[in-house]
């Protein structure tokens, strides 16, 4: 039904049905004049649309929404939903199917359809090289169905990142922010510190990202994002972050961060390492504060350890430090290296204190 609205529509206003699509499921209450930028931020393809009127479905107790797009619109680019605050909204082309196509064999398409495109093939090649179009030649042996699916799985794995439920995945800490603190919730500064370092590792998208964030929040903390997405459906996590810090966080300058990032030093007694992960916590605020560019990270943070550290230090030597500082290690690299140097270091002062040295004297003389 859906699909033949989108013709009909089409047909009355005299518009290419090809150039268009109709989006389904827009909730009557809904902002009008948000529909258009909701949909143009949501995937780079859309980015052009442009909405071209609205009907309300009373068998969907809905809005459907008619945009047009400059050229021919490509089913494939195109996501089947697209998520919103409340729900989703459901997104057909006139490639869609009469029987919705699932969603898993949409994305298998598109992501082979990648593929085969940095081999410079298309999707229309596949029936030649799998040996099924006549014009091409017949190889001595064909390759078995076995030896198919292992060459294909081996092609997948390429393209296909890992789903974001199959990464390693802990809840946030809950944070409302509220002046009567909910069970379980701990102050701003180390559930920000937490938080940010659990957004950091995990290797999802974005927009999986800023979901999890989302769930952790209640209160006025979840308002903060609320308003935060509702002039910027597309917020980035970095940016959600740093409204927060703004709103619950210590009223600092982004001077005054910088400052404190460019007094820590290497207290008396301190590892290496300790010093280190204390001074990625000020790196990380200076960042959220505007005082260092996410670019610069790296190379930041390497210069303040190189003159953080106290003088001489072997681990400084040892991993030429000094010499790196042109092209610096990532932070997880870093530490990484630090560590192992440590536990090289420990197990030689042990050596040294485990050896004993037994000198006998074999002549007959004193």
């Amino acid at each position: 039904m859906a699909l033949h609205l989108l013709e009909d529509w089409c047909k009355g206003m005299n518009i290419n049905p090809r150039n268009c699509i109709l989006v389904t499921g827009v909730p009557e209450a809904f902002d009008e004049g948000a529909i258009e930028p909701i949909l143009r931020v949501s995937t780079e393809y859309l980015s052009k649309c442009k909405m071209r009127g609205r009907m309300f479905v009373r068998e969907e107790g809905a809005f459907a929404v008619l945009c047009e797009l400059p050229s021919a619109v490509e089913p494939l680019q195109v996501p089947g939903t697209i998520a919103v605050e409340d729900g989703e909204w459901t997104v057909i082309t006139t490639g869609s199917q009469p029987s919705p196509v699932p969603a898993s064999d949409v994305a298998f398409l598109k992501k082979m359809s990648a593929f085969l495109g940095k081999e410079g093939k298309t999707l229309a090649d596949m029936p030649g090289l799998l040996g099924l179009d006549p014009g091409v030649p017949q190889r001595e042996s064909a390759p078995s169905p076995d030896e198919w699916v292992k060459a294909l799985g081996q092609a997948l794995e390429k393209v296909m990142p890992p789903h974001p439920e199959s990464s390693p995945y802990r809840k946030l800490r809950l944070f409302s922010g509220g002046p009567t603190p909910i069970p379980g919730e701990e102050a701003f500064e180390p559930w920000l510190e937490h938080t940010t370092e659990m957004l950091q590792e995990w290797a999802v998208p974005d927009a999986e990202k800023r979901r999890r964030l989302v769930e952790c929040l209640r209160g006025p903390a979840l308002d903060v994002i609320r308003t935060l997405k509702l002039s910027n459906p597309g917020v980035k996590v970095k940016d959600c972050l740093e409204a927060l810090d703004h709103a619950f966080g210590r009223t600092e300058g982004s001077d005054d961060v910088y400052c404190k990032f460019l007094n820590a030093r290497q207290q008396k007694g301190e590892k290496v390492s300790a010093y280190i992960q204390r001074l990625e916590k000020l790196l990380q605020r200076a960042i959220m504060r505007g005082a260092v560019a996410v670019g610069q990270m790296d190379q930041t943070r390497l210069a303040q350890i190189v003159r953080g550290i106290q003088y001489q230090n072997p681990i400084l030597l040892h991993l030429r430090l000094r010499e790196r500082q042109d092209n610096p290690p990532s932070y997880s690299q870093l530490i990484k290296e630090v560590r192992e140097e440590e536990e090289r270091q420990a197990a030689g002062e042990v050596w040294e204190e485990e050896v004993t040295i037994l000198i006998a004297n074999e002549t007959r003389r004193d």
